[in-house]
């Protein structure tokens, strides 16, 4: 599936996903930012073609117009094409593939990339929420309040509590209601988004700030599922707004 262009030619800063589930961006905004958290924090990355599958290596440079790699040593000769497989900060695996320009030295220069593949569902994909972000919900005719939301994605959400609740592996969950408060700013307005139906698919004490949490899935309708979508991709666009203005 093609990416439809934006203003100039640029492809616009999101995902599309493809009939085989995973998702394709030829937004350079994008591709930049993946980029520079790479060289920034020295991430490793694996470089594979056909037959051969490098050790770990990193990103040396890159400029508008062409990546530079360090060469791993068993680096084969004649090689042209090359995907470049490294974990985002989700830990969700990620593809590059390039056409390779030239090897100096022990740099190998490779063209900049033209798209960028997230092997990963949107489901399974997680995003940040703003602080202050709550959630209650009904469980076994209570209104249940005071969890935080953590993080959520297309198909679940993560909520942390103070103190213990009586939730269990398995407990059912009615008319769950997620509150996201606007920017300080006052650019855009709170969210709130309402799921009819969840359940609790696992439960963890968190070790760092002592809170009960609890990882919930979603059933969901299709109207809900489509809410939530453009939920996450919002945050997506915000966060990296964000990131690149830091």
């Amino acid at each position: 599936m093609a990416v439809l262009k934006g203003k100039g030619g640029r492809a616009p800063a999101f995902w599309v996903t493809l009939e085989n589930g995973t998702e394709s961006t030829e937004s350079p905004e994008l591709i930049h930012a993946a980029l520079a958290r790479l060289r920034d924090k020295r991430e490793l990355v694996t470089l594979v073609s056909k037959g051969y599958q490098s050790p770990k290596t990193v990103i040396v440079h890159y400029s508008q117009e062409e990546l530079e790699i360090d060469k791993p040593l068993d680096w084969p000769d004649n090689q042209s094409l090359v995907s470049i497989l490294f974990k985002d900060e989700a830990l969700v695996w990620n593809q590059i593939r390039v056409r390779v320009l030239r090897v100096v030295g022990n740099s190998i220069f490779t063209e900049f990339p033209p798209s960028l593949v997230r092997l990963q569902r949107r489901a399974n994909y997680r995003v940040g929420v703003p602080n202050g972000s709550t959630a209650l919900f009904r469980h076994d005719g209570v209104l249940r309040q005071g969890f935080q939301v953590v993080d959520i994605s297309a198909n679940g959400v993560l909520l942390c509590a103070e103190r213990q609740q009586p939730l269990a592996v398995g407990s059912r969950l009615g008319n769950l209601e997620l509150f996201f408060p606007g920017p300080r700013d006052g650019q855009a307005s709170a969210t709130s988004i309402t799921i009819r139906q969840a359940r609790v698919m696992r439960t963890a004490r968190d070790d760092n700030n002592k809170k009960y949490c609890y990882g919930i899935f979603f059933e969901l309708s299709p109207g809900e599922e489509e809410v939530l979508l453009q939920f996450v991709r919002l945050r997506e666009r915000e966060l990296l707004r964000k990131g690149l203005s830091d």
